[in-house]
C-alpha cells in the first residue's frame, strides 16, 4: 500500500513539473507580477540596471536610472530627456519580456521582486546555436523617491 502511495506521489510531482513549463503559466507569472507592480502605483523610483551582452563596454556599465511618471529623467544623476537614454522603465522591461517570449527563445529566465512584482533579473538566449546574442539585465538597489 505504501509503495502505491509513493508511486502516485512521484507521478503527481512529474505532472506538476511538466505543467510549470506550460507557456500559459509563464504568461500568467508575467501578468501577475505586472499587475502586482502596477497596483503599487509607484511613479517616482530609482533602480540600478546592469546589462550583460556582447555589446560596447559603455553599455554594460551599471547605471543608476531615475524614473518619474513612466519617463527616465536621470541616468547616474545626470538629467536626460526620453530620447537619448540607455535605460528602461519597469513597464519597458515587462514589454521586453513579453516581446522576447513571443519569439520563442531557446532559453528565457526572469525573476521578480516578491514584494513589488518588478523584474529583478531577465535573461534571454534566443537561439541555441548562435553565440554572443544572449542578453541579461540585473536590476538592483530599488528605491522609492518622494
Amino acid at each position: 500500500m505504501k509503495n502505491k502511495i509513493w508511486v502516485w506521489v512521484q507521478i503527481s510531482f512529474i505532472f506538476v513539473g511538466c505543467s510549470l513549463s506550460n507557456p500559459n503559466q509563464i504568461e500568467d507569472v508575467i501578468a501577475q507580477n505586472r499587475k502586482k507592480w502596477e497596483r503599487q502605483k509607484i511613479v517616482h523610483y530609482q533602480i540600478t540596471q546592469k546589462l550583460s551582452c556582447f555589446c560596447p563596454p559603455s553599455t554594460r556599465e551599471p547605471k543608476i536610472i531615475e524614473i518619474n511618471h513612466g519617463n527616465i529623467v536621470a541616468i547616474n544623476g545626470i538629467e536626460t530627456s526620453n530620447g537619448d537614454n540607455m535605460g528602461k522603465t519597469f513597464s519597458e522591461f515587462f514589454e521586453l519580456i513579453e516581446e522576447k517570449n513571443a519569439r520563442d527563445p531557446f532559453i528565457s529566465e526572469y525573476n521578480f521582486d516578491p514584494k513589488y512584482g518588478f523584474p529583478i533579473m531577465i535573461y534571454f538566449n534566443m537561439r541555441e546555436n548562435m553565440k554572443d546574442e544572449e542578453l541579461r539585465y540585473v536590476l538592483t538597489d530599488f528605491k522609492i523617491l518622494d
